[in-house]
């Protein structure tokens, strides 16, 4: 009986109580619709948003509710339904707040709601800024690296085949070959902030599994993640900085449309589509989310403009906030996704994530907390095992990741096993007949990290400008160190057939204080030395730029405090003429020859002492290294240059003092700078010989120079004994101002403009140069990029009229220092 009352329940219910609709237009003061205004019924805590006409509509049950109707730019109000058996259509009026719609707004916009929201979050940001003046917080770090590979898809017969046994080994090999197509590292840091930017990582715990090549794994004193700044600084993945899409300007880069209102919780949030005005390198796209009233981030997601990337074809952000305290909201969590193809098979696709917790705002720190060690590590946050992270890891691993952890955690207990280590040993020191013909040999002990590599039978072959080919080997050894202290030999030796001569060089290099830098450098030998190494390239195939030299020389640097580094070098060296060698080779049929200079044999001992210095340099300590990061001061460099009269029989006497001054500079949105300035003269010159000048390098017909070391139309080469100055710079826009040609802005080119000064007070001669062009960035590889470069060049000096040339560059980015050579 009770199941046939349900049943009839079911069924007459509807009919019993049965749901209006409630519907109609909202004006504004002008009888204008007022579209996507947010309708909030309290009772129920849910609603809905007017469409682009202004209409709204809602079903409700019969029953009395408090409706709340608000707009950006409009006063709320709150109107009392009682909703019955009949549909009801209402029109409501709003009117117009006290807060008018920005003067900036475009005319065509000034109906979207958006513009007045970005408004007043603008407003707002010093308000918001203001309330986190210190802070610390824990973050959980995942970077995430997977390689797609794509099978090259060819025609196959279909053969039907009985099944046959297994292969036991088929999974491993699989399995091993998709956990080599993975990289990851594990981090656990805890980041201290205090207002002005300073910021320290202090990270607990690190793991590493792979390359971390094409990782980002921001150092989050470099990086600025913080949307509510004007300008967003990312300058290991963007060419520029990036402007914020609430930034005091932003109405001028970004378009604005408001896309729903919505409740989320008590909370009302607006969603935002960004979209530049004009694609450009520094503009973002993509959504932001605002929280109503307080008028502060709740998430965003916005992808970088591909032309602006250094090394990435797709890279994108994803932040989360939540409300800490009062209208306090901070990021939570933040996603990085980032992507780029080695031709059309192969493809990089990368993940790294942030997860934020335990906020301490308004965190007290001790005196001198802040410095310039921006990060450190300690030994322990590498000893951290597979059981640490599985009770610490906020972010779930895939499946995927799981099988490859386990592989390699697997794979590093083995690498501990001395018995395992000999058997690679082994099998990596067996000799392949394509090592001695071509690659090279090696020999290698793991346990001992050491390793020894003797040149190919090709490499045997070499050539000197000198008497032209010769026969000799080359020799490295290597070993490290547990403590990093590292060393290298170089060996290398040729027989020449035409003197029937032999030369030869070694080189040692010891750091034996990783962390202060602290290395020696030992060399010697004999060699075909060329007097100006930085000469034109033609002029380096002249024999006229070369003497005979016997050399030996030690040299020991070492930072003695932050920033600043001593560097002393001895040197000795048996110079002598050419006169009496046969220097012809087969580049005397391809350029005109100059016959060797000729001179009375000497001794020469030569000492150097340089002093350089940059403020405030930024580094990262490692359990047994530093890490320089750079700083935003210039680097200045003195040295002196001693020629001795006397010891080891030295026959020169000359002392020589200069400064350099050297810096990098951010320019926001117009792009990047680099200058250089050097200043020097020759205080006693008693016996100053002609190698030991100080030299200006002659430019090159077509090939453009490193223009913050030489110059471009420089005629001949100089040399001066007296005061000199030169001066040198570059500006990169990096997309500023070709941006705004479209037709242009599709070729992805980029304009570049610099000058160079010089001075020797020696026959008051004075040059001076121009020039600009343009450069387009080419990929190589996943990583690899090369910049192509067009120039038009100016000059002047005292002694010449104005000349004119065209110049061409080639640039491969250094994907260490994740930088460019100029």
């Amino acid at each position: 009986m009770k199941i046939i009352l349900l049943f009839l329940c079911i069924i007459f219910c509807p009919f019993i109580v049965k749901a209006q609709n409630i519907s109609g237009y909202i004006y504004n003061d002008q009888n204008e619709p007022i579209p996507y205004v947010n309708i909030y019924i309290q009772e129920l805590q849910t609603g809905t948003t007017t469409d682009t006409n202004g209409k709204y509509f809602l079903t409700l049950l019969p029953g009395n509710y408090r409706m709340v109707v608000s707009a950006v730019g409009y006063e709320s109000i709150q109107l009392n339904i009682e909703m019955g058996d009949v549909p009801i259509v209402k029109d409501i009026q709003l009117k117009i707040s006290d807060t008018e719609l920005n003067e900036i707004t475009i005319k065509a916009d000034k109906r979207d709601p958006a513009y007045e929201i970005i408004k007043n979050v603008i407003e707002n940001k010093k308000k918001y800024l203001g309330k986190i003046n210190s802070y610390k917080t824990n973050i959980y770090v995942k970077a995430v690296e997977e390689i797609e590979t794509i099978e090259k898809k060819e025609k196959k017969e279909v053969v039907t085949i009985e099944a046959g046994p297994v292969d036991p080994f088929e999974n491993a090999n699989n399995s091993k070959s998709e956990n080599n197509n993975i990289n990851m590292v594990e981090m656990q840091l805890t980041l201290n902030y205090l207002s002005s930017n300073k910021i320290k990582e202090e990270r607990t715990a690190v793991k590493r599994y792979g390359n971390q090549d094409g990782l980002y794994i921001p150092k989050l004193s470099e990086a600025d993640f913080n949307f509510y700044e004007n300008l967003v600084y990312l300058n290991d993945v963007a060419q520029n900085p990036l402007i914020s899409p609430v930034s005091r300007t932003a109405i001028l880069s970004y378009k604005y449309k408001l896309l729903s209102a919505e409740m989320e919780g008590e909370q009302l949030v607006y969603k935002i589509k960004v979209a530049p005005r004009k694609k450009g390198n520094s503009t973002v796209s993509g959504l932001l989310f605002i929280n109503d009233s307080s008028w502060t981030i709740n998430r965003l997601d916005l992808s970088f403009p591909k032309g602006g990337l250094k090394f990435y074809d797709k890279f994108s952000i994803n932040q989360t906030y939540t409300n800490i305290s009062d209208t306090l909201w901070l990021a939570t969590r933040q996603a990085f996704t980032y992507e780029t193809k080695e031709g059309k098979r192969k493809k990089f696709k990368g993940s790294t994530v942030l997860n934020y917790s335990n906020y301490q705002i308004g965190y007290v720190f001790p005196p001198k907390f802040f410095g310039n060690e921006v990060a450190v590590t300690t030994q322990e946050a590498y000893d951290k095992d597979s059981t640490f992270w599985k009770l610490n890891r906020p972010e779930p691993l895939t499946v995927k990741q799981q099988k490859m952890v386990f592989y390699r955690d697997s794979l590093e207990a083995a690498h501990n096993d001395p018995v395992y280590l000999d058997s690679l040993d082994k099998a990596f020191n067996k000799i392949t007949l394509s090592e001695m013909l071509l690659l090279g040999v090696s020999f290698q002990n793991t346990q001992k990290k050491r390793r020894i590599y003797v040149g190919s039978l090709l490499e045997l072959v070499n050539f000197e400008v000198i008497g032209g080919f010769r026969v000799g080997p080359y020799v490295n050894y290597f070993k490290r160190w547990k403590d990093e202290r590292f060393i290298s030999i170089n060996g290398s030796g040729s027989f020449g057939f035409r003197n029937k001569d032999v030369i030869g060089n070694s080189f040692l290099t010891y750091r034996y204080n990783p962390f202060k830098l602290g290395d020696i450098y030992l060399r010697g030998g004999r060699s075909f030395f060329s007097i100006n190494s930085f000469d034109a390239y033609l002029n380096q195939l002249r024999a006229s730029n070369y003497i005979l030299n016997d050399n030996f020389g030690i040299t020991h640097r070492i930072e003695l405090f932050n920033g600043f580094y001593v560097a002393t070098a001895f040197d000795y060296r048996n110079r002598k003429s050419l006169e009496n060698i046969d220097t012809r080779s087969i580049i005397n049929e391809v350029i005109d020859e100059v016959p060797p200079i000729e001179f009375e044999n000497y001794q020469a001992f030569i000492t150097q002492t340089s002093i350089s210095y940059t403020p405030k340099q930024r580094y990262m300590r490692e359990p047994k290294r530093k890490v320089v990061l750079g700083s935003a001061f210039p680097t200045f460099t003195v040295f002196h240059r001693k020629g001795w009269d006397g010891p080891f029989s030295s026959d020169i006497s000359f002392d020589f003092l200069g400064l350099t001054v050297d810096q990098d500079v951010i320019l926001g949105t117009l792009g990047s700078a680099k200058y250089n300035f050097e200043v020097g003269k020759f205080i006693t010159s008693e016996d100053l010989r002609l190698v030991d000048l100080k030299r200006f390098r002659q430019s090159d017909p077509i090939l453009y120079s490193d223009p913050l070391r030489s110059f471009q139309l420089l005629d001949t080469a100089l040399a001066t004994t007296d005061l000199f100055y030169e001066a040198h710079f570059i500006h990169h826009f990096n997309g500023a101002l070709v941006n705004n040609l479209p037709l242009i802005k599709k070729t992805r080119i980029s304009l570049v403009a610099g000058a160079g000064a010089m001075w020797l007070r020696e026959n008051n001669f004075r040059y001076t140069e121009i020039f600009g062009g343009i450069e387009r960035v080419f990929k190589l590889g996943a990583r690899r990029r090369l910049r192509l470069g067009v120039y038009g060049v100016l000059a002047e000096s005292n002694q010449n009229s104005i000349t004119s040339n065209f110049k061409i560059s080639f640039d491969i980015i250094d994907t260490w220092k994740k930088d460019w050579s100029y």
